[in-house]
């Protein structure tokens, strides 16, 4: 047990200094968080309408009154948004970054706990353990949002989906020998 608590450590720490390099230092993800210089006049536009909080896909049809697929035909080959809009931004990193760091902790005791389930521990085979849960991860969500929504920072969320779990993998059968 103290290997599987170890290994979880250090995977919760490997998976929170990933998760810093590709959001900030190395910023896979910069595609999906790009500046517009109407910025103000956007926000202030949504707050003086009284936008609720929420995630809002524009250019669709109301869905309540759906009375067909004449409703969206109006809307093709016309332009779209998604918004995710929140009325106020807080500067507390703290709460975050503990949830995070204990996501990851569980993230990382899960792994090992499969790792120790493996009828053949290789190597190799914890390192397509580790590979196949990350390509898991990012076909279920990241992937499939893209497939409808055109996220562009797809390919910072595939390389999440392969580095940090094959380095995962091989600190995950160097602790469980």
């Amino acid at each position: 047990m103290k290997k599987h608590l170890l290994f979880s450590l250090i995977g919760a720490i490997v998976i929170f200094i990933w998760q810093f390099l590709s959001y900030a230092a190395i910023n896979f993800h910069a595609p999906a968080s790009r500046y517009t210089p109407q910025q103000e006049e956007i926000l202030t536009y949504f707050e003086q309408i009284g936008l609720e909080e929420g995630m809002y896909i524009l250019g669709q049809p109301d869905p309540s009154a759906l009375e067909g697929t004449d409703d969206m035909d109006s809307y093709m080959n016309k332009p779209w948004a998604v918004i995710n809009y929140q009325q106020s931004m807080s500067p507390d990193m703290v709460m975050p970054m503990i949830r995070s760091l204990l996501v990851s902790f569980v993230i990382a005791f899960l792994l090992f706990w499969m790792f120790t389930q493996q009828k053949n521990p290789s190597l190799k085979n914890r390192l397509y353990l580790a590979l196949g849960i990350g390509l898991i991860g990012f076909f279920f969500t990241p992937y499939t949002n893209f497939i409808w929504y055109k996220n562009p920072d797809i390919w910072g969320y595939l390389i999440d989906g392969i580095a940090p779990w094959m380095l995962l993998g091989y600190l995950g059968h160097r602790f469980a020998k």
